[in-house]
């Protein structure tokens, strides 16, 4: 759980806390491809020429202005090998933008188009420990900081399911498309001073589709003869009297000896997605300074409007697979006393077809109104409030899916699919919600001060609650309150904030794995509140004209409290534990040296990050341990050249970001310590150059 922290600077602008009111807009599709950008350093605005060991990438940026006029063009490509070996490519794509500036006698206009074409791969958890050996490393079969399920076995699925109308459908799926997101944008701004009334008008339209297609985690990998065990009396029922099990590659009669290897077979989820999406919003706002006996206002209130929506498909399908880096696709086979072939548990891989299948569409609108006031009192003291009321209203259908048996006698792989009833569930939901801040800043002097605000947030279901099946429906509500105090000297400074974060009611609901069925879209609610207690220290030490210490540092103590559940699950294990994922203590350690070298300016700078022990599960039974990085990095600027070299993770320290949020969310993974999770990447180093014009 993050916290907001305002009220830093010497005086708040009413401008930026609109925008901090304004941050929580209705938007629900999100750009699946903006991790990876920021994997790569790619901003958008840049000009930029990267290059490491297994990607490239170009960007440019054109700007060309006249005395009332200004164009400027720019984007990127890119292509990425991917920074765990998935067996082809990994990232690839990039986008342009072009922008168009009027000035008027009193403000200006500005027109900006942008598109986007970009594909990039999925990483999620893998196995990093024998689940019947905790101590024993899996690294010789799939590599900590290499490694990844993703596979050119899973190039070229095919993905059946029941439609409504009782037909049998399939779909062809590619694991290399991985996210793929296509959009337009067109947006057109206009900002004027009517003899000091500030006019901003903004407004914009977006349309794109996205396909998806990415292979998940489920369960820990299993020991080989007890996963095949597991389905002797099923088998036994279908194809008759099973003498015996053994494992093939998927589609040939190729034996496969899991004991040759780790011994132990594992199943993935490969999940097929597609969305089209559309958004149209504006803003209009009005500010204005105004004098009064007590102090200067600077005032701001506008109204925001947007329209959204999306359609949606999914299908979900699990693997069995081998323990090893870019793994295999496996089949078990049920064998009589003869030795002859009686049955297939799975068909050319697949354990469960369609295990979820899923369908709907939603359309949204949203109004808000808000304002903010920013009030210098007296020299040194500011106060500001803001307030943002919101009304949302979504209208949708979901696809209702049933049980079925897609009756091949030859195989379990189809006797427990969803398949769509042809029923359509029309559904709608309207809600409101209110957010407000107020604050202080007080400044002793040039050099210290202090300052303290209270904030309410609410956050309402979103839209994709009118295409769900039963969705828990919740308005999440927190309160805030920070306290600081701060100092600057020079370049130096500290600041000290103390916070408290009060949530209730929270969601912390989840998505179930069934490992049985293979389905994990039965929703397990779990609602109550949860408090966030903590301290964050955040400064720099300029101790010499070319040398300066950054430094932040958060202690916290993050808990849950007062659950509860309707399913079954026992809410009182969650009592007072640390919020899963989140560390109690987390920082980081930025030393840095800048010199002159002739004409160059020369910065050199380290970096140490640190995150303390988390948790996967609400129950607090399986940890993720505690790691810290170490990166460094030089950049060299002459003229209109900037030339970076960029390291992190030097040492390859191993650290886990989550652990396997499809199956071990409630009660963890059956292990003190996470055998299962997302690591962080090993060592790599990126140059950049970027010339301006």
């Amino acid at each position: 759980m993050g916290c907001v922290h305002v009220g830093r600077s010497l005086r708040t602008d009413s401008r930026a806390l609109a925008v901090r009111l304004s941050r929580k807009v209705a938007f629900e599709i999100e750009v699946m491809f903006e991790q990876k950008r920021r994997d790569l350093g790619l901003p958008f605005n840049a000009s930029i020429l990267a290059f490491t060991a297994s990607e490239a990438a170009v960007a440019s940026t054109i700007q060309e202005r006249s005395e009332k006029a200004s164009v400027a063009v720019g984007g990127f490509i890119r292509q990425h090998d991917g920074y765990r070996d998935n067996g082809f490519p990994n990232d690839r794509g990039g986008q342009i933008r072009a922008n168009i500036r009027h000035d008027t006698n009193n403000g200006s206009i500005k027109l900006n188009v942008n598109y986007v074409n970009d594909h990039n791969v999925f990483y999620l958890p893998i196995p990093i420990a024998d689940p019947n050996n905790p101590g024993k490393s899996l690294d010789q079969y799939i590599d900590y900081f290499d490694g990844t399920m993703n596979s050119p076995s899973l190039r070229n699925v095919n993905l059946f399911y029941r439609d409504g109308n009782g037909q049998l459908q399939s779909r062809t799926g590619d694991l290399a498309d991985g996210r793929h997101m296509e959009m337009m944008n067109v947006g057109l701004r206009y900002e004027a001073d009517f003899d000091g009334w500030l006019v901003s008008a903004k407004a914009g339209y977006t349309q794109g589709k996205v396909k998806f297609q990415a292979f998940y985690s489920t369960t820990n990998p299993s020991d080989a003869d007890a996963y095949a065990a597991g389905f002797l009396d099923r088998a036994t029922s279908a194809f008759g009297p099973v003498a015996s099990f053994g494992y093939t590659l998927a589609g040939t009669d190729t034996a496969y000896d899991p004991y040759a290897a780790s011994g132990l077979v594992m199943t993935g989820q490969y999940r097929d997605i597609e969305s089209s999406f559309y958004s149209a919003q504006g803003d209009l706002s009005v500010a204005r300074r105004i004098e009064t006996g007590l102090g200067s206002h600077d005032v701001n209130i506008g109204a925001y409007a947007a329209a959204y929506g999306q359609d949606k498909f999914a299908v979900y399908q699990n693997y069995l697979i081998e323990v090893a880096g870019q793994p295999r696709t496996l089949d078990l086979v049920a064998y009589d006393a003869s030795g002859a072939v009686i049955g297939r548990v799975t068909d050319d891989g697949v354990v469960n077809r369609a295990a979820s299948l899923s369908g709907g569409e939603t359309d949204a609108t949203m109004f808000a109104l808000y304002a903010n006031d920013t009030w210098d009192l007296s020299p040194g003291l500011t106060i500001d409030a803001g307030i943002r009321h919101e009304r949302y209203d979504y209208r949708g259908y979901a696809v209702e899916t049933v049980e079925v048996n897609l009756g091949d006698e030859t195989t379990l792989s189809d006797d427990t699919t969803r398949a769509f009833s042809g029923v359509t569930i029309n559904q709608k939901h309207k809600t409101n919600v209110t957010n407000w801040t107020v604050g202080a800043n007080y400044d002793f002097s040039r050099s210290f001060g202090m300052y303290g605000r209270a904030s309410h947030l609410e956050t309402p279901p979103n839209s994709q609650t009118v295409t769900s099946i039963n969705p828990t429906i919740i308005t999440s509500k927190a309160d805030q309150y920070e306290v600081g105090l701060k100092f600057a000297s020079g370049r130096s400074y500290l600041y000290v904030t103390g916070f408290y974060t009060y949530y209730d009611p929270i969601n912390s609901s989840f998505f179930a794995y069934d490992p049985v069925t293979g389905r994990n879209d039965v929703s397990i609610p779990f609602i109550g509140e949860a408090q966030v207690l903590g301290v964050e220290f955040d400064g720099a030490a300029a101790l010499t004209d070319w040398f300066t210490l950054n430094g932040a540092l958060t202690v916290s103590d993050p808990k849950y409290k007062n659950f509860q559940n309707a399913n079954g699950a026992d809410p009182s294990l969650a009592e007072g534990n640390q919020i899963p994922r989140q560390p109690k203590v987390y920082g980081s350690l930025r030393p840095s040296f800048n010199f002159m070298a002739g004409d160059t300016d020369i910065s050199v700078y380290g970096r140490y990050t640190y995150q303390s022990r988390r948790y996967t599960d609400l129950y607090n039974n399986t940890a993720l341990p505690a790691y810290g990085t170490v990166g460094a990095g030089i950049t060299l600027r002459r003229d209109n050249w900037q030339v970076q070299v960029v390291g992190d993770n030097l040492f390859n320290e191993k650290g886990l970001t989550e652990g396997d949020p499809r199956g071990d969310i409630l009660s963890g993974q059956g292990t003190t310590e996470a055998i299962y999770g997302r690591p962080i990447f090993g060592r790599n180093v990126r140059l950049v150059v970027k010339k301006s014009w």
